[in-house]
């Protein structure tokens, strides 16, 4: 399903990568982009005063606190070849209200199916659009609709719907990086977040009740929420502030990087003597735009590899050891501004370990970019 491209020593990068991968990595122009210009020498030693000028302390979200989930629990694959995911689907007593980008796991679908038909509330928003190779939920929604589950296509508003979120019973959502695939469980890097702070999971059944009837919304609740016109403070916005609050350890995973202003920020951290980790998806599968951050990310000395084995399809930040995100969103300003995304940051201390011990894990089996 995963198209791989020739290495990043050949100098070129071109087309469109598989799955939702494609969606990924479009790094469409954008008024309000930053741009940085070409990073300093890294050889030089910057002044830490200027350095840390340049880092805008994060004081515009909710009176200067970065808000974040506490109620949280993450799982890492591949570990259990998604059983804990549909286990937790099975048992659902209520309802189970999904939004999900690409669906092909036919025990997921069955599992859906088996709830319909126990009388349970159950309803799927799929993502509709995909890239050239890049998926296809018109066997999942044709079996789904046999089965009589209320299923409909994602509004076209969004460039894409790469949401991968399923609220249960109104009571907790299950927040991820990965799609409902037969392989990703198997085969890629993911995280899994379970969120039972009842804000958070008011705030997705406002936004899947929304796009399954094809209507805007807004929310200005503590998650990551794409695109843009979702809520007062962009993803972009959040993103960068929780870098920017990183004091001491900064650990980064995400299959797709292209966006200057996070990429910036990145360096600043380094620059500010930041313990700086960049795990990327090492089969470059790269467009342009991932290229140009990648030269500046190697320009200013950050710390940089691609991992192969697992397929890194992570979207994850650790900050300090003390807070991670985990989302949907890659770090791409359409994943960013423009899709349907969903992420949350949380500050429970053992669930934030687990992910920074994984990237650690990660960073030492890579190969320096």
């Amino acid at each position: 399903m995963q198209k791989r491209w020739l290495g990043l020593a050949l100098g070129i990068f071109v087309g469109f990568a598989g799955a939702c991968n494609t969606a990924d990595l479009t790094k469409a122009p954008d008024p309000g982009e930053g741009t940085s210009g070409s990073p300093a020498d890294p050889a030089a030693d910057p002044d830490p005063a200027a350095v840390e000028a340049g880092r805008a302390p994060a004081t515009d979200l909710d009176g200067g606190v970065i808000p974040v989930s506490s109620k949280v629990t993450i799982q890492v694959q591949p570990s259990d070849f998604g059983a804990a995911i549909e286990a937790a689907i099975r048992a659902a007593k209520t309802s189970v209200h999904m939004t999900m980008y690409l669906l092909t796991d036919t025990t997921i679908i069955d599992a859906l199916g088996d709830l319909k038909d126990a009388g349970k509330d159950v309803k799927v928003v799929l993502n509709q659009t995909f890239p050239p190779n890049g998926g296809d939920n018109a066997t999942a929604f044709s079996k789904l609709k046999a089965r009589g589950v209320s299923v409909v296509y994602a509004p076209a508003t969004y460039t894409f719907t790469h949401a991968k979120a399923v609220v249960i019973d109104g009571a907790k959502v299950i927040i991820m990086t990965m799609n409902l695939t037969q392989t990703s469980a198997k085969d890629n890097r993911e995280y899994i977040a379970t969120d039972s702070d009842p804000a958070d999971v008011a705030d997705c059944e406002k936004l899947f009740a929304a796009d399954y009837a094809g209507q805007s919304v807004k929310v200005d609740g503590k998650l990551v929420v794409s695109p843009q016109s979702a809520t007062p403070i962009d993803p972009r916005a959040r993103l960068k502030a929780l870098i920017d609050s990183a004091k001491t350890s900064l650990d980064i995973e995400v299959q797709s990087l292209s966006d200057d202003t996070l990429t910036d920020a990145i360096i600043l951290a380094h620059k500010a003597k930041v313990a700086v980790r960049v795990v990327l998806e090492g089969g470059n599968e790269v467009t342009p735009g991932q290229l140009d951050d990648i030269t500046k990310l190697k320009a200013a000395g950050v710390p940089l590899v691609g991992l192969t084995t697992p397929y890194i399809h992570a979207k994850a930040i650790v900050v300090d050891n003390q807070k991670v995100f985990i989302g949907s969103q890659n770090f791409t300003p359409t994943a960013l501004l423009q899709n349907r995304e969903i992420g949350v940051v949380t500050d429970a201390a053992a669930e934030v370990t687990k992910v920074r011990d994984v990237i650690a894990k990660d960073f030492a089996a890579g190969t320096a970019l």
